[in-house]
């Protein structure tokens, strides 16, 4: 069974479905074979899924009718919805086939779902749905179309920093989380695309494990040539990770292993012995805090090594890998600070449908938002504090701590004292502009789990748990019940959230107006710069 989390609504984003995979998804490209079994790109058959259908039931059974997209009338024009961005969108399909396995495979792949589900940052790659039937289970997941670390070498001293901050940062966010990866390696680390400022995401959590405080692993998993030497020896922590990012930083800088050998035995012994040196030519034009920082991590004893946060905060990271040489441009920051700023006048079923949308967005488009989301992030762990927050906000000096922090608690949808990278992604997707149609159908057909076509109080209470009371619930729904019948249709849906959108531009346009008119050039409201909205 996956292990017990607290994921709150973000674990709950991902859609478990009992039906066949092929209905939804076709297979592009097989990719060869994985730890765990078949893994194949694919693209989605059809976008929006339920927003587009109805269901007619007569006497001869039941047809799913396409209908059209949602306009501005209270019906419905009958028309297929256009092309977007997510009809060429591929993904990785991961498949193991029951029969074929044993029950070690299964467990391993159950134990990746639920390692997933509690997972949320950007350098970890991100699952979208599961199916699971008698004959196989089926992960739809982020596709990782760059390669793996050995398809861009070699790597500059500054390229390899930046690779291991990202690497860092996934690890001590899971730390965080008492969870240990257990086998990180090149073919484990991918990149998100062919994109030359792409960044690098954890994959392959088949043998990471939840760990309790204090407590060992003994189970012997990983692979050799970065495994630590109390893996091998079957008693060790989560200090095995930093081990492992040590054995890849010295490859990324040199192009080596540090402890390699043709036989096995022989890797074995040198790793037993922290037996590597930096004699080779590779290290000549290598700077000694790259040194340092391989030695520090690349220690016998597990707790002389550094800890993922220790790591983050060494003089090599802070220097190679700056905040500041991620700064995206100002332009972008006020933006994004406008969106963050205003996020908490939106209801909470729009907040909740936005948590949604921003699940889904691929990583490519959210390239600015993330470089955003660093900045607010200074500890580089993968989540936002409140004093992180009110540091960069700040910088406006626009706005009071109290105010600074009824905006952070506004954020922080799932109560956990922390802004997590999706629920920063929801509060700012709308920077990007006017989010399409097809955006707010994959929406609607995640919340609409049971694929009628509608949302029903049952669809939104599994996918808002225990989180919510029923009166809460309730109160949610009826945002969107516009007609009263007791179902939410996807024209309904797309009404509420455009109505939000449009009061929200006219709320921005009159704070700005009402800034200048004061005479305060300083309080040019940085939301005003929300498309759509007007400076006066």
């Amino acid at each position: 069974m996956p292990p017990q989390t607290e994921e709150g609504l973000r674990g709950r984003l991902i859609r478990e479905d009992t039906r066949d995979v092929s209905d939804y998804y076709e297979v592009v490209k097989n990719l060869g074979e994985g730890s765990l079994g078949a893994v194949s790109s694919a693209r989605k058959k059809g976008v929006g899924g339920s927003a587009y259908q109805t269901e007619i039931k007569g006497f001869f059974g039941s047809l799913r009718k396409i209908v059209g997209r949602a306009d501005d009338s209270e019906t419905q024009s009958v028309s297929a919805p256009a092309p977007s961005s997510e009809h060429s969108r591929l993904y990785a399909l991961k498949a193991i086939q029951l029969g074929r396995v044993n029950d070690v495979f299964i467990e391993e792949m159950n134990n990746e779902i639920g390692i997933l589900r509690e997972l949320d940052h950007p350098n970890i790659v991100k699952a979208y749905e599961v199916f699971q039937s008698k004959r196989q289970i089926q992960i739809v997941m982020d596709l990782c179309g760059g390669g793996d670390l050995f398809a861009r070498g070699p790597y500059s001293e500054k390229q390899a920093a930046s690779i291991i901050g990202q690497v860092t940062s996934a690890i001590a966010y899971m730390h965080s989380l008492n969870v240990a990866h257990r086998d990180l390696k090149f073919e484990n680390i991918m990149w998100e695309s062919q994109h030359p400022d792409a960044q690098v995401k954890l994959i392959d959590f088949g043998l990471s494990k939840k760990y309790l405080p204090g407590s060992v692993m003994r189970e012997g998993v990983g692979t050799i040539y970065t495994m630590a030497p109390q893996v091998l020896q079957g008693v060790y922590t989560n200090q095995a990770d930093l081990w492992s990012i040590g054995v890849i930083t010295f490859m990324l800088l040199s192009s080596r292993k540090p402890f390699y050998h043709r036989k096995r035995k022989y890797v074995i012994n040198r790793i037993m012995r922290c037996d590597f040196n930096f004699d080779s030519s590779s290290w000549t034009h290598v700077s000694q805090d790259a040194k340092d920082f391989v030695s520090a991590l690349l220690k016998l004893d597990p707790q002389e090594r550094l800890t993922a946060e220790e790591a983050l905060k060494h003089n090599w990271q802070q220097k190679s890998y700056s905040l500041s040489d991620r700064r995206p441009t100002g332009d972008i920051m006020e933006t994004i600070h406008g969106h963050l700023i205003a996020f908490g006048e939106n209801s909470e079923l729009k907040k909740i449908s936005l948590m949604v949308v921003a699940h889904r967005s691929s990583p490519v488009e959210l390239m600015k938002i993330r470089e955003a989301f660093d900045q607010y992030d200074k500890g580089n762990d993968g989540t936002i504090t409140q004093l992180e927050f009110k540091t960069e906000l700040s910088k406006l000096g626009k706005y009071s701590d109290q105010e600074i922090d009824e905006i952070f608690k506004s954020i922080d949808i799932d109560k956990t004292g922390t802004i997590h990278y999706t629920e920063f992604l929801a509060a700012t997707i709308e920077a990007h502009g006017f989010i399409e149609e097809e955006r707010l159908a994959e929406a609607f057909d995640r919340i609409d789990s049971d694929d009628t076509g509608y949302i029903s109080r049952k669809n939104l209470r599994q996918l808002l748990g225990s989180d919510y009371s029923d009166i809460r619930a309730n109160m949610l729904f009826a945002d969107a019940d516009i007609n009263k019948d007791g179902k939410i249709s996807f024209t309904e849906f797309v009404k509420a959230m455009r109505k939000e959108n449009n009061d929200m531009k006219r709320q921005v346009s009159r704070e700005s107006y009402d800034d200048q008119e004061k005479g305060d050039s300083k309080l040019l409201t940085i939301s005003a710069k929300i498309p759509g909205g007007r400076e006066k």
